[in-house]
């Protein structure tokens, strides 16, 4: 018996949704670090000069709530997603992860943009967490793509 292309697809499907579930993971703990930092529970070790200066700047915060503190939530809705997405095979949680994984990565570009330019420091961890964003909207779109095309195949 030979795979179709459809299974195929879905197999991919499964290893990106892995990878985000460990994207995700990591960016909820650096997210968690770094909130922790911020409500004073945790020394900020960082390999490089800026990280204290990004974290205690206006910008740490939105509206009043830490900004690792909105990673933090961020992040474990997309892990709970994206391990769900591995558990229950469903295009909408695809579609979903993709949705929030785009903002996220629009966030994390805002942010970059104020280290760089506002700031004029920058922080290890908070390119860390980035990346690992980054991670999440890349392999959330090659399980979008994967799980349409194998949804496609059904009709």
């Amino acid at each position: 018996m030979t795979a179709t292309p459809r299974d195929a697809a879905l197999g991919r499907v499964v290893l990106w949704r892995m990878a985000m579930t460990v994207f995700a993971l990591l960016g909820t703990l650096v997210a968690l670090y770094l909130w922790l930092y911020h409500l004073g529970l945790s020394p900020l070790v960082c390999p490089i000069a800026g990280c204290e200066k990004v974290q205690k700047s206006e910008f740490s915060s939105l509206l009043g709530i830490p900004v690792a503190a909105i990673g933090v939530v961020a992040f474990t809705g997309l892990f709970i997603s994206s391990l769900a997405g591995v558990l229950i095979n469903q295009l909408r949680i695809d579609r979903a992860v993709f949705l929030v994984s785009s903002l996220g990565l629009l966030a994390y570009v805002w942010f970059t943009y104020l280290e760089l330019f506002v700031i004029r420091a920058i922080c290890f961890w908070c390119v860390v967490s980035s990346l690992m964003m980054l991670g999440m909207w890349v392999f959330s779109g090659l399980a979008l793509k994967d799980s349409s095309r194998a949804a496609n195949q059904i009709r």
